[in-house]
């Protein structure tokens, strides 16, 4: 008996998903985040910079993805994708099987004292569904909490009852019968199908979040629960009351003032993150196309450029 190769099995699958998947659908997400007077607001603008929203919009087998300085072309029944950089129109393809790697190898390798550090992290993951509902672009929805916590022994630091670090997150996904009423929304469920068959959403961030020591498994059940859930709200507060500890007991230094205390039970970072827009309106070709005037380059080159353009601003001591 013959068996079909993977990418020729794969295409069959995308072709028995054709018919649900002819549709242009177009789904806007738009992001907010309130930080603690301790972030400079130049860090939060730097780091943001125009993440603020993110764009996705499907047409046939193609899908067209923008955030931030960074776009992306899927075509699912080639597998290939296509990275573009607009402030320097430039691009570049690869395989979207190789593309979790060539994200992982982009980032900067972390030093061996800060992987020490994090290789000694206490995680811990819970989840729960809250039973909360929401109306959000005229779909119904469900809520579901995710709290991960993450400690570990400072050399010298001030002793603590509470974790180092607390991310709690609701997230709130569409019922599943709204995503049979809805059509734009359907679109886009198959859409997060066919992009989970080809380049395994789940399985990128576990590549990724590997190179953190101490923190992958936990974050990766996270990613595991929420896979191919369509979420519309998203509310996520970070407490680090270890460095509202801190804070209290650093003298002020000469010829400065006294900043402002920090509460320990406050949040260090708030982000709200919601659907803004759904739709089903036609979607030009030519968005799903590169420019005439982009020059090719490697996909390393527009990684790296992505990462520096959104890392923080160095501050002189």
């Amino acid at each position: 008996m013959h068996l079909l190769p993977r990418g020729a099995v794969f295409a069959l699958l995308l072709a028995g998903l054709a018919p649900a998947m002819r549709a242009d659908t177009l789904v806007r997400y738009h992001t907010d985040i309130q930080t603690a007077p301790v972030i400079p607001a130049a860090v939060l603008d730097q780091v943001m910079g125009g993440m603020r929203d993110a764009v996705i919009r499907i047409k046939g087998n193609k899908t067209y993805t923008s955030q931030g300085n960074l776009i992306s072309i899927t075509d699912w029944m080639t597998q290939e994708l296509i990275l573009m950089d607009p402030a320097h129109k430039r691009f570049a393809t690869t395989p979207s099987g190789q593309y979790a790697e060539q994200l992982k190898s982009a980032i900067p390798a972390m030093p061996d004292q800060a992987r020490a550090a994090l290789a000694s992290l206490k995680t811990n993951f819970e989840s729960r569904s809250t039973g909360q509902t929401a109306t959000i672009q005229g779909i119904e929805a469900e809520e579901r909490e995710f709290v991960l916590t993450m400690d570990m022994a400072l050399p010298g630091g001030p002793q603590s009852s509470s974790p180092l670090m607390k991310m709690v997150m609701q997230v709130w996904t569409a019922k599943p019968e709204e995503v049979e009423r809805v059509a734009a929304l359907r679109e886009f469920k198959n859409y997060m199908t066919s992009a989970s068959s080809a380049m395994n959403p789940a399985e990128m961030l576990k590549q990724v979040l590997n190179i953190m020591p101490g923190m992958g498994d936990n974050l990766n059940a996270m990613a595991g629960e929420m896979n191919g859930a369509l979420s519309l709200r998203m509310h996520v507060e970070v407490f680090m009351p270890i460095l509202a500890m801190m804070s209290q007991q650093l003298p002020p230094q000469p010829g400065q003032t006294q900043p402002a205390r920090l509460d320990p039970n406050a949040a260090l970072m708030q982000m709200n993150q919601e659907l803004v827009e759904l739709s089903s309106d036609p979607l030009e070709d030519a968005l799903f196309v590169v420019p005439a005037d982009y020059q090719q380059t490697s996909v390393d080159v527009i990684l790296k450029g992505a990462i520096s353009a959104a890392a923080p601003p160095q501050f002189k001591q």
